[in-house]
């Protein structure tokens, strides 16, 4: 199958042409050829989608072959996980790139052409099977969020942040570089499966340390807490349309490689600490999931949706009234974020919490539901409060952005919310429900899931050429009790935003109570913005997890 290299491939070959004709093309025929650039991986994604969901797809460059279970060439390794989240990237920078034609008044072809380069490094990065190469397009995909985030150079905050982004990010970079030394200096070997057989069921300090870096690494792109500071400055200062990447797609393949590595390399030598190590990653998840909930409900700084020039949710109250075909989107994206079914995140976390209570976790399932009710009561509140008028002028909580404004870019506002970018966000959230209603859905992700931990059949794949994957596994039901949760968790987001926005008691006493008050003052001198500060908080989470790592799982 000659369709793997395309995804990379395509997308980089436009991206050289669009930068080398940068002052010939209009800017409409640049949008048009990255676009459907971008749908014609997103197409490539669904044929490979097909063809490997019982056997993964391997491609050796140049026709390299293993001989006698040792690798010689580069090859990619196509399954499930992999061609799925190659098709998301397509349809996120698809739908950031319609988007963009609207959310710029002047934009010439150097942002459509990072964006495809971005596009081909986070496809090569879920499709290869070399630990280097997986490094390789970790560089190629900083290098563009960088540029990305830092696009708005002539304000200061785009380039702070992107900054924060640059510096935090290359330090993970050297993390991910050093464990990979490390590795290739036991093992001689940079393809995983091969790593895999050579590491064999034995564990030490050395292979210890070199998997804390490279985790650590990962995490750092995952945003995980302590890793996390960088998305949020981020997230303040770079364009809409490449937030949608940052938090739809490139945070998720930071996990993704996590996942990825440690099955097809580690998991030999950590068999007896699984339980172990999973309550280590369970520290970081569940520290990441309430503080991210904590500051999201916290959080006024909103991205300029309606092209005004604040970003602030108190000067836009009452402003969203002329489009309330908008305000929809944004309930419909709560109830999503609130799993309430049909909605894929409704399968997603049933089928989380079911995995969580077949090891014992019972309390897991009601964090993840607290957090994901909590940030779905943010964006109620958002919504009640710029698109109903709700709420008083003054919020008596300061929040950890504080007041925002930024230069917009477009000239003037809209009465109406234009076509290109509403018909995105709309697709979206169309995509969310139709997948949630895709027969063989959790079928598909419990084999994907159980093929992904299974380091033997993946080494025999792709260094002796079989093909030792099982059948496919059947769909897994929900109860009715898994239902009515999703349900709940809305209703519960709904009585949060209004009691924060309308019951006067409840958000003065919130309001004026010391420990509020105290932990949104940590929060914002944590979030400081200043680069020695996160890059010390990042060194505390490596030397946390890299000491527990020896303790723990040695």
């Amino acid at each position: 199958m000659l369709t793997p290299p395309i995804p990379v491939a395509l997308p980089l070959l436009v991206a050289a042409l669009l930068a080398a004709l940068n002052r010939l093309l209009p800017r409409w025929l640049a949008s048009t050829l990255a676009i459907l650039t971008s749908a014609a991986v997103g197409c490539v994604a669904v044929s490979m989608l097909v063809y490997s969901r019982l056997d993964p797809i391997v491609y050796w460059f140049g026709g390299w072959v293993p001989r006698r279970g040792a690798a010689l060439g580069i090859g990619f390794v196509i399954d499930g996980p992999g061609a799925m989240l190659v098709l998301l990237a397509s349809i996120l920078v698809t739908a950031s790139l319609v988007f963009s034609t609207r959310y710029f008044d002047t934009v010439g072809t150097l942002f459509p052409s990072l964006m495809l380069i971005f596009l081909a490094a986070m496809s090569g990065f879920s499709q290869t099977g070399d630990l280097f190469n997986l490094f390789v397009f970790f560089e190629l995909m900083s290098a563009a969020a960088f540029a990305l985030c830092g696009y708005k150079s002539e304000e200061p905050g785009p380039l702070q942040g992107a900054l924060n982004f640059a510096v935090t990010n290359t330090v993970g970079a050297f993390l991910i570089l050093s464990g990979i030394g490390l590795i290739y200096g036991r093992t001689g070997a940079l393809n995983m499966a091969q790593i895999g057989r050579a590491l064999g069921n034995r564990a030490d300090a050395l292979t210890l340390v070199a998997l804390a870096f490279i985790a650590c690494g990962f995490l750092v792109k995952a945003a995980i807490v302590p890793f996390h500071f960088w998305l949020a400055d981020a997230h303040a200062v770079a364009p809409a349309p490449v937030c949608v990447l940052f938090s739809g797609v490139m945070v998720e393949l930071g996990l993704y490689a996590v996942t990825r590595v440690y099955w097809a390399c580690f998991s030999g030598i950590l068999e007896p600490r699984q339980g172990a190590l999973r309550n280590l990653l369970l520290v970081f998840g569940v520290a990441t999931a309430l503080l991210g909930a904590v500051m999201c409900y916290a959080q006024r700084h909103l991205k300029r949706m309606l092209r005004t020039a604040s970003v602030d949710e108190m000067d836009l109250r009452g402003r969203g009234r002329q489009i309330q075909a908008t305000g929809a989107l944004f309930v419909l994206g709560a109830a999503g974020l609130a799993g309430l079914p049909p909605f894929a995140t409704f399968w997603a976390a049933n089928m989380m919490d079911a995995s969580a209570r077949e090891l014992g976790l019972h309390w897991l399932p009601w964090v993840s539901f607290a957090a994901a009710t909590a940030t779905a009561a943010a964006l109620l509140r958002f919504w009640a409060r710029v698109f109903l008028g709700w709420g008083p002028n003054v919020e008596e909580l300061p929040t950890p952005g504080g007041h925002v404004r930024e230069r917009p870019d477009t000239s003037g506002g809209h009465h109406r919310t234009p076509a290109a970018m509403y018909l995105p966000a709309a697709g979206l959230l169309a995509l969310g429900l139709l997948a949630g209603l895709a027969p063989r859905l959790t079928g598909a992700a419990y084999a994907a899931a159980i093929h992904i931990q299974d380091r033997g059949a993946y080494a025999q794949r792709v260094l002796d050429m079989l093909t030792p994957y099982p059948a496919a596994v059947q769909d897994q039901p929900a109860a009715a009790g898994d239902f009515a949760r999703g349900a709940a968790g809305l209703l519960l987001a709904l009585a949060a935003a209004w009691m924060t926005l309308c019951w006067n008691a409840v958000r003065r006493t919130v309001g004026r109570s010391p420990i509020a008050r105290a932990l949104v003052g940590v929060l914002r001198a944590a979030h400081s913005g200043i680069i020695p500060d996160y890059v010390t908080w990042l060194i505390f989470g490596v030397a946390a997890f890299g000491a527990a790592s020896l303790i723990w799982l040695r």
